[in-house]
């Protein structure tokens, strides 16, 4: 809130992100934040999960403080590619179902969502292009970002790329813009990956 108010002493009309990869993780929190932001009456956005859907609650009160704006990395509209991509909480599997109504909810509420696809899983298929086009028409996302698989070196994803032997250009930091391809997926074709991303984004 502080830095928010100094925010406002150099702009009148801000449009400002709070730049959390889940700023919404903690529900009461999030409530709470949202009770100061409302009399502020800045428009913002942010970044967050699907759960925000499953509280009615937060949702008005992020209407209410002028949130314009949710970036949700839905990763896949295919459940069972998504299974086994956390380390732990096997989360988005576990919430793909619900998507659609869970999209329908949010910009009921007057707040867009920023649907993010991640394409090359290992669990997809050269059909995950059509996949994604047709559940962001259905869904009527209002934006949507689609990104190439991207095995950062020193990630759990790297090494284990690296030890199927998977990896195109090791190390190669340059290559790693969320857009290249440097990996080889296991069920389509470095080509088919790279000209079928393009094919989708046009």
């Amino acid at each position: 809130m502080r830095d928010i108010r100094s925010i406002l002493t150099q702009h009148k009309r801000p449009f400002i992100e709070l730049a959390d990869d889940n700023t919404f993780v903690d529900h009461a929190w999030g409530k709470h934040l949202c009770r100061e932001l409302i009399p502020l009456g800045i428009k913002w956005f942010t970044e967050t999960d699907i759960s925000v859907a499953e509280d009615l609650e937060l949702l008005r009160l992020m209407r209410q403080t002028r949130c314009r704006q949710v970036l949700i990395g839905l990763e896949s509209p295919d459940r069972t590619a998504l299974e086994g991509i956390e380390l732990r909480a096997d989360f988005k599997s576990r919430h793909a179902s619900v998507y659609m109504e869970a999209v329908r909810l949010i910009q009921g509420e007057g707040i867009t969502v920023n649907g993010c696809f991640v394409l090359g899983l290992d669990g997809q298929t050269p059909d995950i292009f059509q996949q994604v086009l047709d559940f962001a028409m259905a869904a009527s996302l209002y934006d949507v970002q689609i990104t190439v698989l991207t095995p950062f070196p020193g990630t759990p994803l790297y090494d284990r790329l690296l030890r199927e032997d998977r990896i195109l250009s090791p190390e190669r930091w340059d290559l790693c813009t969320l857009f290249d391809v440097n990996f080889v997926p296991r069920n389509m074709s470095v080509d088919q990956l790279r000209e079928d991303l393009i094919w989708l984004a046009k």
